[in-house]
């Protein structure tokens, strides 16, 4: 169930009202995180500030050991992962109620030079007692807030489906 305590959904609240309010004055901040290379494919990263260090590594079918996902695994699923925290978001701004929430992010890729992504699909998985309308302009509030979301939509076409208990019920780029 997604679902938050009153005090982090009065802290989501809070902080959503003044970037609304001051959306106009806030200055751009940066995100770093450091890389540092292990043995073979393995490479582990943390953040500043954190003590969290994560690890990607290529499959053992691909030379790697495995021990993590690896890099464009963590490239598509850092779309998944923003837009959740924007769902939630969105869910505490207007008491939305959802029992379930599932991404699955497929990217096709261009293995000629350069190689790249050329697209990027999604299919959100949203399971509630919420009709259909509002659990639409929720997805679409979710994919507008993303950061990742709207910087790959510089790059090559995202393309969002929505489901709603088991039903088709949006299709966005």
């Amino acid at each position: 169930m997604v679902y938050l305590t009153e005090p982090m959904a009065d802290q989501v609240k809070r902080r959503m009202q003044y970037v609304k309010e001051h959306q106009a004055e806030l200055k751009p901040w940066t995100v770093t995180v450091s890389v540092k290379k292990e043995d073979g494919f393995l490479s582990s990263a943390s953040r500043q500030g954190s003590d969290l260090v994560w690890y990607s590594d290529e499959s053992k079918e691909r030379a790697g050991t495995g021990k993590g996902p690896s890099p464009l695994s963590y490239f598509l699923s850092s779309l998944g992962f923003c837009q959740m925290v924007h769902y939630v978001e969105h869910c505490a701004m207007d008491d939305l109620r959802l029992d379930s929430l599932e991404m699955k992010v497929e990217g096709n890729v261009a293995p000629q030079i350069p190689v790249r992504f050329t697209d990027i699909t999604y299919k959100t998985q949203i399971r509630s007692s919420e009709d259909d309308e509002r659990v639409k302009r929720l997805a679409k509030m979710a994919a507008a807030d993303c950061y990742v979301t709207n910087t790959l939509r510089r790059s090559c076409e995202v393309k969002g489906i929505i489901f709603h208990n088991g039903k088709k019920i949006d299709e966005h780029l």
